[in-house]
Order: C-alpha cells, then structure tokens, then sequence
C-alpha cells in the first residue's frame, strides 16, 4: 500500500490512513491527554507523509513506521508544552514574589517581574510575523493547529513547523530565566 502511496494514489493514501488513523490517535491520547491534541498529531503525520511519499524510506512494516511517527511528533508537543510550562511558572513565581511582604512588592521582584515581562515581549516582536501569529493563536487563544491550517490557508505541517520555531526562539531568548531561577 506504501508503494502506491508514494506513487500519488490518493485511494491508497485515504485507506491507510482509515486503516490506522484512530488506532495512532488512541496511541498518541497517551502522551498528549487529548483527544483533539492526538488527532491532531495523527493529522500532522498523515499530512507529512503525503507531502514527502516521493522520498519515504521503505520501511519494513508500515504500521511501525506511522506509530514511531506519530510518537516523536507527541513527544515533541510534550517538550514544547514543558518549555512553555516552566517558563510560565517561573513568571508567575516572579509575580507572586512581587506580591509578598505586607502586599507590597520589594523593588527585586517588581525587576525581576519587569524583565521576565519585558524580555517575552521582547522576544515576541522578534519573531517573523507568521510565527508570532501561530504562536499567539495557539497559547492566547486556544485554536488548533488544523483550525489555524484552515484559516490561514496553509497546511497543518507548516503551522507546526512555525510553532516549533517560535518555542525555540522562546526558548533561547528566555533561557536566563528558565535556568537558575
């Protein structure tokens, strides 16, 4: 079936993915707690695939080769969601800091608050336009990124590849903060 796939078969391509679509989401539901987050990943995968079947390797059973694919995709979701997560909480650590002692904040953390602020915005405005906009569809308002694919009118893959280059580029301009605390 992977040989017709790569050759363009789209009859192909819709019975391997009925084939196996819920059984990966199911898979990836254990890494990400979601089923919309598992879909999703599925979506991603099956899209990737389509996209590169004129270079797939050949692999030796097709059902591990999805499953290993849908599992580094869940694990990268994971790791970006940690990254986010631990910076946030150091932020709100800062605030909270801010906040102690006779409901004044100390002039400390009142800095420290500013900075962490100032360097996230920081580094939101240095992005390229298109990551900051999928950046902040996703962790301000919520939407997925098969919904951002379709109002942006770009495939779900290059959604996930502007996410992921926007978490790096946080990741790198937050460093200082996400490190020592």
């Amino acid at each position: 079936m992977l040989d017709r796939v790569t050759r363009g078969d789209i009859a192909a391509f819709e019975e391997l993915f009925r084939r196996f679509a819920a059984e990966l989401a199911a898979f990836a539901s254990g890494y990400v707690d979601g089923g919309d987050d598992a879909e999703e990943i599925v979506h991603i995968v099956f899209c990737w695939l389509w996209e590169h079947r004129t270079t797939l390797p050949r692999p030796r059973s097709v059902r591990s080769y999805l499953f290993a694919a849908v599992r580094n995709r869940a694990l990268n979701v994971v790791r970006d969601r940690r990254t986010e997560a631990a910076f946030r909480e150091r932020a709100a650590s800062a605030a909270a800091a801010a906040d102690l002692a006779r409901g004044s904040p100390s002039p400390e953390s009142e800095l420290a608050a500013r900075d962490i602020a100032h360097a996230l915005a920081e580094a939101l405005r240095r992005m390229p336009p298109r990551c900051r906009e999928v950046y902040s569809l996703v962790r301000e308002h919520g939407f997925s990124y098969a919904e951002i694919a379709e109002s942006l009118d770009i495939a779900p893959k290059t959604v996930e590849i502007h996410m992921s280059r926007a978490l790096a580029m946080l990741r790198v301009a937050l460093a200082p903060w996400m490190a020592g605390g």
